[in-house]
């Protein structure tokens, strides 16, 4: 995997020394640790700062100098808002006098004096330099608990770090001084489910070095929310993974919504049942269900012509939304049904045998029989089949049982045509 990074590999200082000095001691003793860039002026240092302030790790500048102008230099630094990450440290090869101090006021963090050791001055600008990484870092914190937006990060085991926000979520103590830094999601968060899952994330993400985003749903405190996650690895200088930074935005109202028009384009709006799409889509996923057998029922409205040319399509309309509820009332738990055509559904019970359907089916006309519409009865045709595995045909399941079904229907019309008769 590639992995791109930025910066420089060794740190750059720039420096403004004596000028009349071009063999400052400090050249040679920074120049085994760091890459050093020298300016020689005033104009020449804020030009370079100005050009390359995204990649400079520190300054280090000559305490006279820095004082001259009103200390011009330091608050040229301390005004512009790109160079808040670096520190300016005060060189000086004589003893300091109080009006020194002023360098302090103005922004630089600390002074460099003799002797100079080579490890002692390295220490002495890295502290600095992390020094005003830190604040730079509790800066922005602050200034990213304004977002409405949760941010946070997490080291390389999965700690937090830091958070902008902290939501009813948390199993936290009510303890002002708690923090949520160097704890897990299964220490904290209520929903533990859900935490072991985020706690798998992130590992994957340290261990492959890619992002991801998803959408989970809480149910804490007797509120259900959706909170969609944005997380991204976070890398060093070597390319290697080092935590993982994150956004978290609610997005309840947004995903109700989604799954609510998801909802209406697989339900028949008249029956309340799912529509033909549904039940594609229902079928296309059988053959990788666990639950087998499965039962079949194809139910269809009998006579629905004639009430549609006696009383109206109004009362058709109820007819089919009776029938299908003479359907659903019957139906276990597990199972579904579909309206696929006018005044046809199709249902399929998982882990019933054609036995247990055709109870079922037996239910469902007791069902009807408590159905009436005005003068007008509810009368249903059933058919049954079962799908016995993984291997089946389900559309020559699904045709079977509708054969069975037409065939009951054709029985149904006989016997009204004879009983017109007598």
């Amino acid at each position: 995997m590639e992995v791109k990074t930025s910066g420089y590999e060794k740190r750059t200082i720039l420096t403004m020394l004596d000028p009349n000095d071009r063999e400052h001691e400090f050249y040679g003793i920074l120049g085994w640790n760091f890459d050093v860039v020298v300016a020689y002026s005033v104009e020449e240092f804020l030009g370079v700062l100005a050009e390359r302030y995204y990649d400079l790790s520190a300054a280090i500048v000559d305490v006279d100098i820095a004082q001259e102008n009103d200390c011009y230099l330091l608050r040229s630094v301390a005004d512009n808002l790109n160079y808040t990450t670096i520190p300016v440290l005060i060189a000086t090869k004589r003893p300091l006098v109080d009006s020194d101090m002023r360098c302090l006021e103005e922004g630089a963090v600390d002074f460099l004096m003799r002797p100079h050791y080579s490890r002692l001055l390295k220490r002495r600008v890295e502290n600095a330099i992390n020094l005003k990484r830190m604040e730079s870092f509790y800066e922005l914190e602050s200034m990213l608990c304004e977002l409405p937006s949760n941010i946070f990060l997490k080291d390389a085991e999965g700690r937090y770090v830091f958070c902008t926000h902290y939501w009813h979520h948390l199993d936290k103590p009510d303890d002002p001084n708690w923090t949520i830094r160097g704890k897990t999601d299964v220490e904290i968060r209520k929903d533990k489910e859900n935490a072991i899952r985020a706690m798998e994330t992130d590992q994957k993400i340290l261990e492959s070095g890619e992002g991801t985003s998803y959408v989970i749903e809480i149910n804490t405190d007797g509120v259900r929310e959706f909170m969609e996650l944005i997380k991204r690895p976070v890398f060093d200088r070597e390319g290697n993974v080092g935590g993982i930074i994150a956004l978290i935005n609610d997005v309840t109202e947004r995903e109700l919504f989604r799954r609510e028009l998801e909802q209406l384009a697989h339900t028949d709006a008249l029956t309340g049942l799912g529509n033909h799409r549904a039940f594609g889509e229902y079928v296309q996923g059988l053959p990788e269900r666990e639950d087998f057998p499965i039962g079949i029922i194809s139910a269809d409205c009998d006579d629905l012509k004639s009430v549609n040319d006696t009383f109206g399509h109004l009362v058709g309309d109820e007819y089919i939304r009776l029938s299908a509820q003479a359907v659903t009332s019957a139906l276990p738990e597990n199972g579904r049904a579909f309206r696929t055509g006018g005044d046809e559904f199709i249902a399929f019970l998982p882990g019933m045998t054609l036995e247990q359907t055709k109870e079922v089916v037996a239910e469902m006309e007791r069902q009807e029989e408590l159905l009436a519409l005005d003068e007008c009865p509810i009368s249903i045709s059933f058919g049954t089949s079962v799908i016995e595995g993984p291997e089946d045909k389900v559309l020559d399941d699904i045709a079977f049982a509708d054969r069975v079904m037409y065939a009951q229907k054709a029985e149904h019309h006989h016997r009204a045509d004879g009983e017109e008769d007598r």
